[in-house]
């Protein structure tokens, strides 16, 4: 009776906690409190892969005009970019990979219950060779990804093209956390012979999946929501044939009942019956846009995009002055490099407006040296540096 009453109030206190930290998180939809109370010991690394997400956003344009420095800590669980731009594409696959990668990382740690090590699934592309076998602990992809879309697609419920966008992206993201595990593998034998190998699938390292995102995000394609038109109104084949028959077939007989009257078609079942309803209106679906075939001039094709793709509907402000509807914080103050051609160059960051020169001298100790005993000298070192930063 003790053990009982134990888990009943460790599972009170949970709800009661869950309840409490899932009011307190700022943006959240009313499905993803729904999945934050069933899983509140899961938020931790939400949160956690939110704002990994976020750093790594910012590490890899850190060197564009736009920088993701626009997106706040406490805004990772909304609509943090308004235009639906390609850094938008981007930012909501690395977000959620990177809640993928951390709900799958605490996994692997214990610390969610609900999942732990992935269970070893053998099939015929994954039967290993000879001389190793599965084992070990792989870690529970499958669990991270799942959470991830419950949690993160419950935000999109609008149903139009920019919600198809970001359920597109939010897939690529826990995709690339999936199709970049690697295989680790421990030796097993007398005196290090590796006679067996026990191998098991762990994460990659977040940067990997950083640099893969950004290669994405530059071959990112642009599409477009359509509706397909619904259905025309068909009505039932034998009302169709029953009335069609009944307008040109005469009534014919001698009888007593049939003589005198006109002939009009007679009305049975299937004339009462109503016409069949058109099915439900369709939901948009998203296409490439401009796929040009070569069947003729003009011909275009309406192909569904890639499932592993980036996905934007709107071309990419050019992010040089301050414009928050946009996204934009602009460049002024950015520092540049005056002799780089990239995008961290001063010609590009600075939009043509120019760039001021900043001076200074940077002092270290240098030349270190050990004397016995116990004491260390060094020699001070200066150096005249440069800054550039965007007028």
């Amino acid at each position: 009776m003790t053990d009982i009453r134990r888990l009943l109030f460790r599972v009170v206190g949970a709800v009661v906690v869950g309840a409490a930290v899932c009011g307190r998180i700022p943006g959240l939809a009313k499905g993803q409190r729904e999945q934050c109370r069933k899983a509140p010991h899961a938020m931790p690394a939400v949160g956690e892969g939110a704002e990994m997400g976020l750093r790594e956003c910012r590490h890899q344009f850190r060197h564009h005009r736009w920088n993701c420095s626009h997106v706040a800590n406490d805004q990772v669980f909304g609509h943090v970019v308004v235009v639906g731009s390609r850094e938008a594409a981007f930012t909501y696959a690395i977000s959620s990979a990177g809640v993928t990668y951390a709900v799958t990382a605490a996994c692997s740690r214990g610390n969610i219950t609900a999942c732990g090590c992935e269970p070893a699934v053998r099939t015929r592309k994954d039967v290993p060779p000879n001389g190793w076998e599965w084992g070990g602990c792989s870690a529970d992809v499958t669990y991270g990804m799942r959470f991830a879309r419950r949690f993160l697609d419950a935000r999109e419920i609008e149903g139009d093209a920019r919600s198809l966008m970001n359920l597109h992206n939010n897939k690529a993201g826990r995709k690339i956390v999936k199709a970049l595990l690697h295989t680790e593998c421990k030796c097993h034998g007398v005196s290090g012979s590796c006679t067996v190998k026990t191998c098991w699938r762990t994460l990659p390292s977040f940067r990997q999946i950083g640099d893969a995102l950004m290669k994405k995000y530059y071959r990112a394609r642009p599409i477009i929501a359509i509706t397909p038109p619904p259905p025309p109104t068909v009505q039932s084949s034998e009302m169709l044939v029953h009335s069609s028959s009944a307008e040109v077939m005469p009534i014919l007989g001698n009888d007593a009942k049939t003589q005198g009257k006109t002939n009009e078609p007679t009305k049975s079942r299937s004339d009462r019956r109503p016409s069949k309803k058109s099915s439900k209106p369709r939901r948009p679906h998203l296409v490439l846009k401009r796929t040009k075939v070569s069947g003729g001039p003009g011909m275009v094709q309406k192909r569904i995009p890639k499932r592993s793709e980036l996905v934007f509907l709107q071309p990419s402000p050019n992010y040089c002055e301050p414009d928050l509807a946009q996204g934009s914080l602009g460049t002024q103050g950015r520092s540049c490099n005056r002799t780089s051609r990239g995008t961290d160059g001063c010609d590009l960051m600075c939009c043509g407006r120019g760039y001021n020169t900043h001076q200074f001298t940077r002092t270290w100790q240098c030349r270190c040296k050990f004397h016995w005993c116990c004491n260390v000298s060094c020699d001070i070192c200066t150096e005249r540096s440069e800054e550039y930063t965007c007028k």
